[in-house]
C-alpha cells in the first residue's frame, strides 16, 4: 500500500490523458487556490495526484477537505524532500502526459487545454511550457527591481541547439509549473536527479531538448509565486549549492548531444571554423566553450578543468589541443593553478575573514569568506542575466 490516507476513485472512470502532479509541503495557506486552479481548468481529462510531505502545518486537512472523484491523495510516511516527493507522483501517474503544478502556485483556467491541443497536433515534441506571471503572496504581479524576472520566463520558441545555447549562455528560463510532458519522456531520460535540490529542473530541460523539440505557448497562463522563501530564494547556503550543482551539470552538459544538434546551437562560437567537425575537435571546442563561455563562469570553468583531465588521456584530443588549437599539457598545467574551486578555495583561506557588520558578520571560519565571495559572484550573475533580457 503506498503511502496514502485518501485515495480518489478514478479507476472507474476509464483511460486518462493527463496526469497533474502536486507535490506539497508547508503550503497549507496557498494549497487550496492551487488545488482549486486545476479543478477549474477548461479542460477536463485529467487526475490529479497530490502528495503531502509530513507538512508540520495543516496543509493534509486542506488536501482532505477536497471531495472530487478525479483527486488520488497521499501522505508520506516518511519525509521525501522536494525532488523524492515529485519522482513518487510521477511513478504513480496514469495519464499520457505529466503536469506539475507546485503547492503554492496556481494556473489559469486556459492551461492545460491549451497545451494539450499543441502536443497532440505536433507528436514529435517532448513537453509544451508556457508563459508565467510572478506574483506575491497576495496574488500581485511583484514590482520593483525584482519586476525584471517577469520577462525571464516569456521566452520565444527555439530549435533544440539554440535551447541548448541559449541554457548555457544564459541560465534556466522555463518555469517549472508551466509544464506539460509526455510522460514516455520519464523512460527515456529518467527522473529528476534528488542530488540536486537547487536545478532539478534545469537539470531535467537539459537533458530534454538534448533528445526532443519544445514548444512555448507565448501566454502568461501559470501565476508562480516569489515571496522570499522559495527553494531558488537567494541564500549563502543556496548560492553555494547552485556553484556545486552547476559544476555537475556542465560537467555532463555535452554528454549525448548529436554532432548536428552541436554544431546547430554552438557553430558560431567554435574557435576553429571552415574545417571538418571531426570527433577530437568537438570536443576541443566543447572545453573551451566550458572554459570561457558558460554563464556561471566559475562553474563551466571547473567542469572545464575536469573534462579536460579525463580527456588528454587520449592520444588524438591532446594532438588536436596542442597542433590545432594551439593549447598544450603546460598551458593547462598554468589553467589549473588559476582557475578552478581549487584557485577559489585558495583565495578565500589567504584573505581575511569579513569584519563584523560587513557581508555575513565576523566569523573565524574561512569558508564563511568563501561563502560571500560565492554570494557576490551570484548576485553579480543575476546582474548580468537581467541585463541579458534586457537586450533579448
Amino acid at each position: 500500500m503506498f503511502p496514502s490516507d485518501k485515495v480518489g476513485s478514478t479507476d472507474a472512470i476509464g483511460p486518462i490523458l493527463v496526469s497533474v502532479v502536486v507535490p506539497s509541503y508547508n503550503h497549507a495557506k496557498y494549497i487550496r487556490k492551487a488545488v482549486d486552479s486545476v479543478l477549474g481548468q477548461d479542460f477536463t481529462d485529467f487526475e490529479l495526484l497530490i502528495s503531502d510531505d509530513m507538512s508540520p502545518d495543516n496543509s493534509w486537512d486542506v488536501i482532505c477537505g477536497f471531495d472530487d472523484p478525479r483527486i488520488r491523495s497521499f501522505r508520506q510516511e516518511k519525509n521525501l524532500g522536494p525532488v523524492g516527493n515529485l519522482v513518487f507522483l510521477i511513478k504513480q501517474a496514469r495519464g499520457k502526459y505529466i503536469a506539475l503544478l507546485n503547492s503554492d502556485d496556481a494556473w489559469y483556467p486556459s492551461k492545460l487545454n491549451k497545451q494539450v491541443a499543441v502536443l497532440e497536433a505536433q507528436p514529435q515534441l517532448g513537453a509544451c511550457f508556457t508563459w508565467a506571471d510572478l506574483v506575491d503572496g497576495q496574488g500581485r504581479e511583484i514590482s520593483g527591481p525584482e519586476a525584471i524576472w517577469n520577462d525571464v520566463f516569456r521566452q520565444p520558441n527555439r530549435t533544440q541547439g539554440e535551447w541548448l545555447r541559449h541554457f548555457f549562455f544564459s541560465g534556466n528560463c522555463i518555469c517549472h509549473p508551466s509544464m506539460l510532458a509526455r510522460k514516455e519522456i520519464y523512460d527515456e531520460l529518467g527522473f529528476y536527479n534528488p542530488g540536486l535540490k537547487q536545478l532539478p529542473d534545469f537539470d531535467m530541460w537539459i537533458r530534454l531538448v538534448k533528445k526532443y523539440p519544445i514548444h512555448i505557448v507565448e501566454e502568461n497562463l501559470v501565476a508562480h509565486l516569489r515571496d522570499g522563501n522559495n527553494t531558488s530564494a537567494v541564500s549563502p547556503e543556496n548560492s553555494a549549492r547552485n556553484l556545486t550543482e552547476l559544476v555537475e551539470i556542465f560537467g555532463s552538459y555535452f554528454d549525448g548531444v548529436s554532432d548536428e544538434v552541436f554544431v546547430e546551437g554552438f557553430g558560431k562560437e567554435f574557435r576553429l571554423k571552415g574545417v571538418p567537425a571531426t570527433p577530437a575537435r568537438l570536443k576541443c571546442e566543447r572545453l573551451f566553450l566550458l572554459l570561457d563561455s558558460a554563464f556561471a563562469h566559475a562553474a563551466g570553468r571547473a567542469a572545464g578543468l575536469s573534462s579536460c583531465i579525463k580527456n588528454l588521456a587520449d592520444p588524438e584530443f591532446e594532438r588536436v589541443l596542442r597542433d590545432e588549437y594551439m593549447f598544450n599539457v603546460f598551458d593547462f598545467y598554468r589553467l589549473t593553478g588559476q582557475a578552478g574551486f581549487g584557485h577559489y578555495m585558495m583565495l578565500a583561506h589567504s584573505t581575511p575573514a569579513p569584519a563584523a557588520g560587513v557581508g555575513l558578520g565576523a566569523h573565524p571560519d574561512t569558508s564563511v569568506t568563501l561563502v560571500v565571495r560565492v554570494v557576490r559572484y551570484l548576485k553579480a550573475l543575476a546582474r548580468r542575466l537581467r541585463h541579458t533580457v534586457r537586450q533579448n
